[in-house]
Formats: structure tokens, sequence, C-alpha cells
């Protein structure tokens, strides 16, 4: 196997990455923010844009890539739509290059990171599985859509491998408390360094909260696996932003400032996944609890003095 990794320098790549550090296996990684000196073993990276088809195609030449995972999103869930044709030009029309470069290079298989917390809208019963309705609120979760829709019909013309997981919400050491996605490291952050947490709406949103130690755990075992389709990936269980708050609060040892402002329409209510799918085809289960994945968080906030 020889794997590209789009998007391998963010937070869930670099984690992914590290799942393989102990594999005989060629990796190159694609990234805005690759630094060439990095020293993961068996990995090469290199600087570059997702949208610069002629470097992904000199690569996959290169380095005759026979897999490749796709992390890369250019727009975020509450962003996406403000400007729905760039969302749609920069990840949906790109990963069609992508694909066509797949198709010509003969890649074996790919693995692209879809969101279970965007494509499914509001759940009509929980936990959703994957035969679920799909209807998005975000352009964010539209363009994940197409992209699992473009991989199918890749596959049905071109016999192209692929795929698909559809992850919660994954949270964990080194994501970046200030991106704008991940609200656990967003509410670590602003704990220790004595902010308020803002709230859209009344805090009884639920999401499910999982480690990205075992999303990245997933992405190796389904990448190597020969199974495809599209799984859910999930701890399965539901918390309520409250709740959460609450978690936090007794880590902490002192209440929390919070500040409820009004609630955002493009906002789930409610999302959590069933993964049993993921199980009974993989033999993977999130095995992290949100208590035990919290405290390692903070810890790492801590002895790295990011706060």
């Amino acid at each position: 196997m020889k794997t590209l990794v789009l998007g391998g320098c963010g937070f869930v790549g670099r984690h992914i990455i590290e799942t393989f550090s102990n594999e005989n296996m060629a990796i190159v990684v694609l990234d805005f923010h690759a630094n060439p000196a990095h020293s993961t073993p068996h990995c090469t990276y290199v600087a570059g844009d997702f949208s610069d088809n002629a470097k992904i195609d000199a690569l996959m030449a290169r380095h005759s890539i026979t897999h490749v995972i796709h992390l890369v999103s250019t727009t975020l869930p509450q962003s996406s739509n403000e400007n729905k044709a760039y969302d749609v030009e920069s990840n949906v029309i790109q990963t069609l290059h992508l694909l066509d470069l797949c198709v010509k290079h003969r890649v074996q298989r790919l693995l692209f990171m879809s969101s279970g917390g965007t494509v499914y809208g509001v759940p009509q019963q929980l936990p959703v599985d994957e035969k679920h309705p799909t209807n998005p609120l975000c352009s964010y979760g539209v363009s994940k859509l197409a992209v699992e829709k473009y991989l199918f019909l890749y596959r049905h013309l071109y016999g192209l491998d692929y795929v698909v997981l559809r992850a919660a919400n994954p949270y964990g050491p080194g994501q970046n408390p200030l991106s704008g996605q991940g609200i656990v490291a967003s509410f670590i952050h602003k704990i220790s360094t004595g902010q308020h947490l803002d709230v859209w709406g009344d805090g009884n949103v639920v999401r499910d909260y999982f480690h990205v130690r075992d999303l990245a755990n997933l992405t190796k075992i389904a990448l190597i696996s020969p199974e495809s389709g599209i799984f859910n990936a999930g701890s399965g269980q539901g918390t309520s932003i409250n709740q959460l708050i609450d978690m936090l609060g007794s880590l902490v040892g002192r209440p929390v400032e919070v500040k409820y402002r009004k609630e955002r329409d493009f906002d789930v209510p409610e999302i959590v996944l069933d993964c049993t799918l993921a199980e009974s085809t993989f033999g993977w289960r999130a095995s992290t609890t949100l208590r035990e994945g919290i405290n390692e968080c903070m810890d790492y906030c801590l002895t790295r003095d990011l706060v």
C-alpha cells in the first residue's frame, strides 16, 4: 500500500498518521501546512493545496499511489451557508478532479471523511443509522452528501472502490480551540483562560462526542479492509451541551460562567449515531469514555502551555 493523505496535518489527520506510524506502509501527506521536516516514520510531507490538481497528479505518479484518504474540507457547518457556491466549488468540484485522478492512476481505494453530524438533518428517530433519510440543514452537509453520491457513481462507472465514514463529533488532544469547530477544545480553552462559554440556544442540543483516537483506529481498519460502503462513526451516546458543561465544571472543581445566545437555524437539535454496522463489519467500537477523553484533553492543554 502507498497511501496519499489529503489534509494529513489537520487535527484528525495527525491522529490518523500516528496510527500508521508502526506499520510498514508508505504514506504521502499533502497539506497546506505540511512541513517537509516532519519526521513521522514511512511518511513524506508535501506542502500543497487541495486545489492544485497538477501537484496531486504528479504525486500520484511519482509515488505510485494505491490508496487515498480524503480529509479536506474548506468550509465549516456554521459558515457554509454564507457562501454556498464556494462550498460546492472548493469541496465538491475539487473532489471530482481528485476522483478523475484516482481513475487515471488506477487507485485501488479511497476513504472519504464525511459528516454524521450534518448529512442526516433533523432525525426521525434516534439513534440514526445509515439508512436514515438525508436532509442536511447546511451546505457543508449537502456537499459531503454530494461527494458520497459521486463516489457511488465512480464505482459504478470506473470501478473505484471506496469507503465513507460519517463521523460524529470527534475531539481530543491537539484540536485547535480557535478553529471554530470542536466545542470540547473550545470550552476547555475558555475555562482555562477564565473566559465565559457561549452557548447557542438553551444548551439542550445533543451531540455524539467521541475520541479522535477511536476515529483514527476506525480509519486505519476501514482503509485496509475489503469492505465498501458508508459507515457511521461515533460513540452511540448523546450528550447535551449543558451536560458537557456540568462535566467540565465538576472536573475543574468550580462553576463555569455561561452566556446563552439565540439559537442558530442550522443546528440540528439532537443527533446520536447508530454505529452497529461499523462494529459488525470491522469489529470496531469507540472505547474512550467522554470523561476520560476530556481529562486527557485538559492534561494536554495544561502541559503544553496552550492556555
